[in-house]
């Protein structure tokens, strides 16, 4: 499984009258986004699902200057990750430096849209790679039969192969499902997602059911 991500960051700058008790003040708004890709040992690349992630209050900052040592110090009492604070700090920094300058006050209002591609590779298989979907029959079927609940699973088979997010986390929500060949697991909206599109594993490529044509 390949990660990539990557941030843009917006700025607009609004100016205040000093008379009036304005100081320099960030506002930075964060928004996530993941995209899920799946590659099949052909080099087909499909786009599984993409989903934001939840919502994050504005995190607002008063700076003395606008160094990007500074604005990541700053940063970094909201944000725990430092590497992530500096590379924000250092794009903020540069959107305030034409202001740093200029006898002014002003809000500035940052947007900052940060993107996770997650790419899973499935392995190579001897078996067919059916390119149609599952049929509803099928789909129906699974919910009757493969559904378990987290709490019989072991603790290495908690986790969806699909989303990566364990089965029993506050953000996970929904059924789960075991392929009825080979046993792997998945919250049920992950896999009926692909299931949609193709009518097999996306981890093994075995198929749930035989359908009769």
């Amino acid at each position: 499984m390949n990660t990539n991500r990557s941030m843009k960051v917006k700025a607009k700058a609004i100016f205040r009258p000093q008379h009036e008790g304005f100081v320099n003040t960030i506002y930075v708004n964060l928004y996530n986004e993941t995209k899920e890709f799946v590659e099949d040992q052909n080099g087909a690349i499909t786009l599984l699902r993409s989903y934001r992630g939840p919502h994050v209050s504005p995190i607002k900052l008063k700076p003395h200057c606008f160094s990007p040592l500074h604005i990541s110090h700053l940063l970094q009492q909201s944000i725990s990750h430092t590497r992530f604070c500096q590379d924000l700090g250092e794009k903020i920094a540069h959107n305030c430096a034409y202001l740093s300058g200029l006898p002014l006050i002003f809000e500035m209002f940052v947007v900052v849209e940060l993107t996770q591609e997650v790419l899973i590779t499935l392995p190579s298989a001897s078996v067919a790679v059916p390119s149609k979907a599952a049929s509803s029959d099928v789909l129906q079927r699974l919910v009757e039969e493969q559904k378990v609940e987290s709490i019989d699973l072991e603790e290495e088979k908690k986790t969806c192969s699909i989303c990566m997010e364990n089965f029993n986390s506050e953000s996970s929500s929904g059924n789960i499902i075991r392929m009825p060949n080979c046993l792997h697991l998945f919250h049920q909206s992950c896999i009926f997602e692909w299931l949609k599109l193709r009518n097999s594993c996306p981890l093994c490529r075995r198929v749930p059911y035989e359908e009769i044509s």
